[in-house]
């Protein structure tokens, strides 16, 4: 394969459940209620552009960049969201990225805790598609973990708003 292009079974176990993670990621960092099919046009949407895009004759980063974009317009054309949304679309988008960097990083240190520097590399850079596909995939653990983080903690925020925000509640305990 050319550039950064990935192979089926990168799509098929790393790409696919990312991408789902993504999406639910972006209605949890936008608050927006979670539709079933809504859910899964913007899941497939972004999986199938993203993928599509590592195809193209561009250095990587510029990949996620483009990610970026994609998931920001894939919200938009489902969602059809006004001002506010877009805006939160948007800067829930730099936060997923970053939580995907963090979760690459976090994968490459276990895999270099485990197996040291030298064979870290060797296993996350393996020419067998499959193994590349297995070694890398803690980091979508890791970016679900984060996703589940992130809808506790805007649950908790939302709490805290709903009580703190109705005056003379705390005077009538």
């Amino acid at each position: 394969m050319d550039g950064i292009a990935v192979s089926l079974a990168m799509l098929l176990m790393k790409g696919i459940p990312e991408g789902f993670i993504i999406a639910w990621g972006m209605l949890i960092l936008t608050n927006t209620k979670v539709e079933k099919k809504k859910y899964l046009l913007l899941s497939l949407l972004y999986i199938v552009i993203t993928y599509l895009v590592r195809f193209l004759p561009i250095t990587l980063g510029i990949n996620t960049v483009l990610s970026l974009f994609v998931m920001i317009f894939s919200y938009q054309i489902v969602y059809h969201a006004g001002l506010n949304k877009m805006v939160r679309a948007m800067i829930a988008s730099i936060v997923i990225l970053v939580f995907t960097a963090v979760s690459e990083i976090l994968n490459v240190v276990l895999l270099t805790m485990l197996y040291g520097s030298e064979q870290a590399n060797i296993l996350v850079t393996s020419s067998s598609e499959l193994s590349q596909a297995i070694y890398t995939m803690p980091s979508t653990i890791f970016l679900a973990l984060f996703a589940v983080a992130g809808y506790f903690i805007t649950k908790a925020i939302q709490k805290r708003k709903s009580t703190h925000g109705k005056p003379g509640k705390e005077i009538s305990e």
